[in-house]
């Protein structure tokens, strides 16, 4: 585990609060799927990727990298806990996606 001296919260915890959130999170997602367009493939749900513009005018990658943002805003705030931070918000992900995604049935075989 990390432990972070009272300077460096300090450093972090001003750059953050400087930070225009809707602005740069979705700025860097926007950015990291254009630079690394293999990501791409965790947001086919998202619609049109198909070229850097597209990108830009997506809606939904705006929002999503505004959402981003405010995770890393919530292990700032539990910076003596990350991990399990981090814990809740996977979970809750994992049963949004769950709930997304169509049942399947499984069929039982003797």
């Amino acid at each position: 585990m990390v432990v972070w001296t009272d300077q460096e919260r300090a450093i972090i915890d001003n750059i953050f609060s400087n930070l225009d959130y809707e602005d740069v999170g979705s700025k860097a997602l926007i950015r990291c799927l254009i630079v690394y367009p293999w990501t791409q493939r965790y947001f086919s749900s998202f619609g049109n990727l198909y070229n850097a513009e597209a990108i830009r005018n997506n809606p939904n990658v705006a929002k999503h990298g505004v959402t981003v943002l405010h995770g890393l805003d919530r292990a700032l705030k539990n910076m003596d806990n990350i991990k399990e931070e981090y814990k809740k918000l996977s979970e809750r992900a994992a049963l949004r996606e769950a709930a997304r995604r169509p049942r399947q049935l499984c069929s039982l075989t003797a």
